[in-house]
């Protein structure tokens, strides 16, 4: 059951204002479609893979202390808010390629989670530090739904890895505060695909889901602005059903609605387009230019500002053996969306590098927005 309990009869132990109580890992989302969306994860923490996460965070913890005090064995109070905070280690999605490489099997694993932070007491999330974990295997032969499975053990649970999903976890903490309720709150709150984005995706992916694929964008671009700008974002919310909360089926079997907080900044991402351009070939390889177009857009809903609202490009190469019996157009596309979004975020510190001359369109007003959307996050911090 969920480790933060109200302790009204029992009485708790001071803790400190940095405490936060872990409530153990959770999955977001639909509850009653966790088995649909997770097949390997969901069976995995089903068995003994819950308890073994959680003793690899402590473990973990005690190696590479953070900032952050967690509390795995005392009771949290509603009563009182400096003990009202919880922590939990939620899973947003996973993810399964297999892309055939000559006589080989490429195969790519995605784990997208977050380290969460709400108040229990008014069931209210105060913000996410999100992660992403990634693992690329080559087999002689197409894996079967058994050996996925074994390769999510090992992404998620290996303990002599330091890329395992406790680890992970861990180091996102290391670079977090417990946000406040007071906080400034950046959140992604629409993500939208054009015509000529979906058919593309539609062409390449005829499989995707575009829902679930929106909120993979939302997740992954506040992945990359929480990392590269050491802030808190606020979960993404898609689902009219949803509301305004977020639902979290924790694996120990208790079920809450978080508030999801108005955010003060609200991101907008649009997919414009994307693009595969053939750059050259020879009797060795081929070699595409993958390219992805978003416009994105800052703004403060109160007072209609806006920061930031340019469309960012992206290209980025993809070397294709002539061996290869088929290319994975999307898994290419989708990396080149991932570097607009890591080189974007990180251009926010330093707008006038030389990424923003090829990736924004010309002129002073771009950068102009660029800086003034690096106070806005500091102010966020």
């Amino acid at each position: 059951m969920l480790a933060l309990l109200a302790c009204a009869a029992m009485g708790c132990a001071h803790a400190e204002v940095n405490t936060v109580f872990f409530a153990g890992v959770a999955f977001t989302g639909d509850a009653a479609a966790v088995a649909r969306d997770f097949p390997h994860i969901k069976p995995l923490l089903d068995g003994d893979g819950a308890r073994d996460v959680n003793g690899a965070i402590r473990q973990q913890l005690r190696t590479h202390p953070t900032p952050v005090t967690v509390s795995f064995d005392s009771l949290g109070s509603i009563r009182d808010a400096r003990q009202s905070t919880a922590l939990a280690l939620a899973i947003d999605r996973e993810t399964t390629s297999v892309e055939q490489v000559g006589a080989l099997y490429k195969v790519r694993l995605e784990v997208a989670a977050q380290a969460l932070f709400f108040d229990f007491k008014e069931k209210q999330v105060l913000g996410g530090i999100p992660l992403v974990l990634d693992l690329v295997d080559v087999r002689a032969t197409r894996p079967d739904d058994a050996e996925i499975s074994a390769s999510f053990r090992r992404l998620l649970l290996d303990p002599s890895s330091t890329t395992s999903l406790a680890a992970e976890f861990v180091a996102a903490l290391g670079r977090s505060s417990i946000p406040s309720a007071a906080s400034r709150h950046l959140r992604v709150t629409s993500v939208t695909l054009a015509d000529k984005a979906l058919e593309y995706i539609h062409t390449t992916s005829p499989s995707t889901n575009d829902d679930a694929l929106r909120a993979s964008i939302a997740q992954e671009f506040g992945k990359y602005l929480g990392a590269n700008q050491h802030v808190s974002i606020l979960p993404y919310r898609s689902n009219a059903a949803i509301g305004s909360s977020m639902a979290a089926r924790f694996v120990e079997g208790e079920s809450y609605d978080l508030k999801i907080p108005e955010a003060d900044y609200e991101v907008s991402l649009d997919i414009a387009g994307f693009k595969k351009i053939q750059q050259g070939s020879s009797n060795v390889n081929t070699i595409f230019i993958y390219g992805s177009f978003v416009d994105i857009t800052v703004r403060e809903p109160l007072s209609g500002k806006v920061y930031f609202q340019q469309r960012v490009k992206q290209g980025a190469t993809k070397d294709v053996p002539v061996t290869q019996a088929n290319v994975d157009d999307w898994a290419a596309t989708w990396e080149s969306l991932l570097l607009l979004f890591n080189n974007f975020t990180q251009a926010v510190s330093v707008p006038g590098s030389p990424w923003t001359k090829s990736a924004l369109p010309e002129g002073a007003a771009p950068r102009a927005q660029l800086s003034s959307l690096a106070d806005l996050i500091k102010a966020s911090r």
